[in-house]
C-alpha cells in the first residue's frame, strides 16, 4: 500500500500539490539574485503537510522506503552539515515517502495552467532582461539564474511540463529559446526528445526491456568515457563560440575543462578514502571553479557534494521512483532528461529532480474545456 492509494476519490494530495508550487515558483519565479533563503522554510513546511497527510489518510509506506529514509538520517547525523540537509538530505527523504510505490497521482489541469501561464510571462520578462557576459564581451540570453545551460535545464523541464498538460502557448516558449540561450546540451535533448516522438513505436519496444537502474548506471560509465576520451584524443580548438554557432562546436576549451573536472573528482576520490566519504560539501565551488569549470555530469556533481555513502542512498531512492514510472508514456521525459544529466550539472539535485519526478508522476485531470 503506498500513501496516494489511502486518498480517497475526491481529495487532493495537498503535498503533491504544494510541492508543484513551490518547485515552479522556486525554479522560475523568484530572481535568483535575491537569494532568498525560502529551502529552510518551504521544505519543513512541506514535511509537516506530507506527515499531517500520512496521519489523516492513515497511509502505510513501503518497509523499503522506511528503511532507505532511516539510513539516510543516520549518515547525515554521522557527517552533518547543515549544507548536506537542505540540499539533499531532506529533500531525498520527502521524495522516498511522497512518491512512496511511484504511483500516478491525480492533479487538476487548469491548477497547473495557471501556473504555466504565470512562468511564462515571468521567463519572457527573465529572458528580456538578463544577460551572462562573456570573456569576449559578448552577451547571451539567460533565466535569472544566469547561466544558460543551466537555463537550459529549466525549460526543459517546462517543456516537458507544458507537453504533459498540453499548453501550447509554453511549447513554443521553450522551442524558441532554443536558440536564445545556445545551450548545446539543451538544443540536442530536445532532438532526442523529437527523435522519440517520431520514432515512438519502434522506441518503445525496445526501451521496454530495458531496466532503468542498468540503463542508468551504464549511462553514466559511457559519459565518464566520452570525456576520457575527449581529454586523450580530440585535438581542442584556441576558439570559444558565445553565439549560437556554438550548437555544433564540440572541441572547444569549455569541454576540455569540464571533463577535466569530472576527472579531478575521480582522481581525488581515489587518493582519499577520508574526502570520498564525506564530500566536498561546501567546498565543492572552491576547490573546482580554479581549475576553470564545475562538474558537467549531474551524478558525479551529487556524489562529488555528498560523498560516496550519502550519494549512494541518494541513488537509490531517486532510482527506485524514476524506475516506478518507467512507463511507455514517460519514456520521451526520462530518455532526454538522462541524456541531459551526462553532460551537465544540477539535473540531480535540488528542485529539479523534485519538478521531473513529479511530471512523471502526474495524472492530469481535464476539469476545464481546453483553448489552446
Amino acid at each position: 500500500m503506498n500513501l496516494n492509494a489511502n486518498i480517497i476519490k475526491g481529495e487532493k494530495n495537498y503535498f503533491f500539490y504544494g510541492l508543484i508550487l513551490y518547485s515552479i515558483v522556486a525554479i522560475y519565479i523568484i530572481p535568483y539574485e535575491l537569494q532568498l533563503p525560502h529551502v529552510k522554510v518551504a521544505l519543513p513546511l512541506l514535511t509537516i503537510i506530507l506527515l499531517w497527510q500520512l496521519y489523516y489518510y492513515r497511509s502505510k509506506l513501503r518497509n523499503i522506503d522506511i528503511l532507505a529514509v532511516c539510513l539516510i538520517i543516520i549518515e547525515t547525523f554521522l557527517n552533518f552539515s547543515s549544507y548536506h540537509l537542505f540540499r539533499y538530505s531532506l529533500p531525498i527523504c520527502l521524495m522516498a515517502i511522497g512518491f512512496s510505490g511511484s504511483p500516478p497521482i491525480k492533479i487538476k489541469r487548469s491548477y497547473l495552467v495557471g501556473l504555466c501561464w504565470f512562468t511564462n510571462a515571468a521567463m519572457i520578462y527573465q529572458m528580456a532582461v538578463y544577460r551572462l557576459v562573456q570573456f569576449d564581451g559578448s552577451k547571451r540570453i539567460t533565466l535569472s539564474v544566469g547561466d544558460p545551460n543551466i537555463s537550459g535545464l529549466f525549460m526543459l523541464l517546462f517543456f516537458f511540463l507544458c507537453v504533459k498538460i498540453k499548453f501550447k502557448p509554453g511549447i513554443i516558449i521553450a522551442l524558441v529559446s532554443t536558440l536564445l540561450f545556445a545551450s548545446r546540451n539543451y538544443f540536442f535533448t530536445l532532438i532526442f526528445f523529437f527523435l522519440i516522438r517520431i520514432f515512438e513505436k519502434g522506441f518503445t519496444k525496445i526501451a521496454s526491456r530495458m531496466n532503468f537502474v542498468i540503463l542508468f548506471i551504464i549511462s553514466n560509465f559511457i559519459g565518464i568515457f566520452v570525456g576520457e576520451y575527449f581529454l586523450n584524443n580530440v585535438e581542442v580548438g584556441i576558439g570559444y563560440n558565445t553565439d549560437s554557432s556554438r550548437l555544433f562546436s564540440f572541441n572547444d576549451k569549455s569541454n576540455l575543462l569540464r571533463f577535466e573536472a569530472n576527472r579531478l573528482l575521480i582522481q581525488s576520490y581515489s587518493n582519499n578514502l577520508d574526502l570520498a566519504l564525506k564530500g566536498y560539501g561546501a567546498d565543492y565551488e572552491s576547490v573546482f571553479r580554479p581549475i576553470g569549470a564545475i562538474i558537467h555530469n549531474s551524478f558525479l556533481e551529487v556524489i562529488a557534494y555528498t560523498g560516496l555513502p550519502l550519494g549512494i542512498l541518494y541513488f537509490f531512492v531517486i532510482l527506485r521512483v524514476v524506475s516506478g514510472y518507467y512507463k511507455p508514456e514517460n519514456f520521451k521525459f526520462i530518455f532526454p532528461y538522462l541524456f541531459f544529466c551526462l553532460f551537465l550539472h544540477t539535473g540531480l539535485q535540488g528542485l529539479s529532480p523534485f519538478l521531473f519526478v513529479s511530471i512523471l508522476a502526474m495524472s492530469v485531470e481535464d476539469d476545464t474545456r481546453s483553448i489552446f
